[in-house]
């Protein structure tokens, strides 16, 4: 490999550079978000050379820029890269689509199971509270087995549980098919992100595919909006969850063929990564046990004096307190490091989303209530 020495590299101030070697000229692109330093950059200088043999042919100039516009090897053809992306698009997509427009047809599902008042928020926050709770476990799973398998799995449980929601009879089969279809976001999510990060390199190809990711959640949201909105007023509300398992299991057929398959690749890299049982077994069951004592709180007989709210809540405080222990201070590979915090300003970003999606999944509930207040829905079965 041929190494550009310190001494021969011209950094700028936003850390790219021109290295000047005998015999190898290298231009040296900063890499995103990241702090310029001598460091970064010619490790992504020996990197790139290495991978293009520049120690056989030193006659070769590197361009990281043309690099990161370039299609990815993985990728016989530009068809399959399309699909890919699609795949992993489509997929935020659907996430987003289940949780807008299922807040439409809840009113015409309410009527059509007879949910009492005090069960109407179950079937809208139960999947995202299954959602959410999850994402870590399956991130590491991800990470030991590869997120071929993760990502392809979530798609195929997301889409059978999207069409048994269809077919619910009542409102408890309908809980636990939103809570049981959860899961699939739960492992898709994190994996969709893992899949573009290690398939692209840095450049203005993987900045472009990033860019369509995050502008499909607000696509599928609004859609999702639309849809339940024609389904209930043209079709059925059933038709909701079977047009959202066609479009899911087209997804997970494309997404089968052509992401690349990573298992072995990762079993190997990934040996020394291990699952946080012990983060697993207190933050899952602590948001659950917390999120319910709160949610049925102002429903339940007694009000916060009922028992079980009681119960519930205490043990929900109390495991997720373990939780903050185990990962700080107990578990050797912990699913939420505090490292995460670290970044000037990350914990009040995180302080402020997380009051920011709480106020909005409440508007979004109740508006649809307010509105049907106005527009009563015909009852359907």
């Amino acid at each position: 490999m041929t190494r550009v020495d310190a001494e021969s590299l011209s950094l700028r101030p936003d850390g790219s550079g021109r290295a000047v070697n005998p015999g190898v000229d290298v231009d040296v692109l900063p890499l995103p978000n990241a702090a310029p330093n001598h460091d970064s950059s010619l490790t992504l200088a020996q990197g790139v050379m290495q991978g293009q043999g520049l120690g056989q042919d030193p006659s070769l100039e590197v361009d990281l820029d043309q690099l990161g516009r370039q299609r990815p090897d993985v990728f016989p053809n530009a068809l399959y890269e399309v699909l890919f992306c699609s795949s992993l698009l489509v997929s935020m997509f659907m996430a987003e689509f289940f949780i807008s427009g299922f807040n439409i047809i809840l009113p015409n599902v309410s009527k059509a199971l007879d949910i009492p008042k005090g069960s109407q928020t179950w079937p809208a926050s139960v999947f995202s509270l299954v959602t959410g709770s999850f994402l870590l476990p399956f991130g590491r799973l991800a990470d030991i087995h590869g997120a071929y398998l993760v990502f392809n799995a979530g798609l195929l449980w997301f889409s059978i549980w999207a069409l048994i929601s269809g077919f619910s009879t009542n409102y408890q089969m309908l809980i636990v098919a939103r809570a049981l279809g959860g899961l699939g976001p739960a492992a898709f999510l994190p994996t969709s992100i893992m899949l573009m990060g290690k398939t692209y390199r840095p450049g203005p190809r993987k900045n472009l595919v990033f860019s369509l990711w995050s502008a499909f959640a607000p696509i599928g949201f609004f859609l999702g909006i639309i849809t339940g909105g024609a389904t209930t007023e043209y079709m059925s509300w059933r038709w909701y969850f079977w047009l959202g398992c066609i479009i899911t299991f087209v997804v997970s057929l494309s997404a089968l063929i052509t992401i690349p398959r990573d298992w072995t690749q990762t079993h190997v890299e990934n040996a020394h990564i291990k699952m946080d049982y012990w983060g697993a077994i207190t933050i899952v069951p602590g948001l659950v046990l917390t999120t319910f004592a709160i949610t049925d709180g102002a429903h339940a007989s007694d009000g916060w004096r009922t028992p079980y709210i009681i119960v519930t809540f205490v043990l929900g405080v109390l495991l997720l307190a373990a939780a903050v222990y185990v990962e700080g201070w107990v578990a050797e590979q912990p699913l939420l490091p505090f490292d995460l915090f670290k970044p000037k300003y990350m914990g009040r970003l995180s302080v402020a989303l997380f009051f920011a999606y709480g106020i909005f999944g409440i508007f979004l509930f109740y508006a649809s209530f307010q509105y049907v207040q106005c527009h009563p829905p015909a009852v359907e079965t």
